[in-house]
């Protein structure tokens, strides 16, 4: 059987990635649709792709898998499924070919949640953001969740002043290199963790409007 397609344009992309582009799902406000681009090919090629079977077998949708994967790593070895990342929702045929479905972070207002980056931006440093990037890092680290890429535009921002921010992940999870060393070390996981957290923090505090 084959299954129908549903149409994506131009107006339906959301913003576009190294990765991946990103749609909105034309039928459920809820979801959001990553589309892959073709891995990019580096020297030794070859010899990377060898050493990483993963790559093999996943092609060009290595980085969903890496998402999907790590989330399912956390809620078996934890029994709970974790709060702070979007969650995988399936897989869907698309115009533009398969698309990855994702939960969709929106705000009070209905709208898709700024990216911390857009907030710091827009926004003067406050308390309760540091506070939110610390609650982030603290089940990252009860999860042992591994970041590859905790930069500001892969976390979104909901909640407000009065009643405190909540920060969900939504790009840059998952263990990417040929040797995980954090997900075989415990030790090794913490000191990035910390040293991530530091970074996002100045980041944040450098990106925010002075007041």
């Amino acid at each position: 059987m084959t299954r129908p397609k549903i149409t994506l344009s131009s107006n339906s992309l959301l913003s576009k990635g190294g990765g991946r582009n990103i749609h909105a799902h034309p039928d459920d406000p809820n979801i959001v649709i990553k589309l892959h681009k073709p891995l990019r090919h580096k020297p030794l090629q070859w010899l990377r792709t060898l050493l990483r079977p993963k790559r093999r077998r996943f092609g060009s949708l290595l980085n969903s898998f890496v998402e999907i994967d790590a989330v399912a790593e956390m809620v078996a070895r934890t029994g709970e499924v974790p709060g702070f990342v979007s969650q995988f929702l399936g897989f869907i045929a698309t115009s533009d070919g398969p698309g990855a479905m994702f939960e969709a972070i929106r705000g009070a207002d209905g709208k898709l949640a700024p990216t911390l980056a857009n907030h710091a931006r827009n926004n003067p440093v406050e308390p309760l953001i540091e506070a939110a990037i610390d609650q982030l890092w603290d089940d990252i680290i009860s999860f042992r969740a591994v970041i590859s890429d905790p930069a500001l535009r892969n976390v979104v921002v909901t909640g407000n002043p009065a009643d405190g921010y909540h920060l969900t992940l939504v790009d840059g999870l998952g263990e990417r290199t040929a040797i995980p060393i954090q997900s075989w070390s415990k030790r090794a996981h913490a000191a990035q963790c910390k040293i991530a957290r530091n970074a996002m923090k100045r980041e944040y505090k450098t990106q925010a409007q002075r007041p």
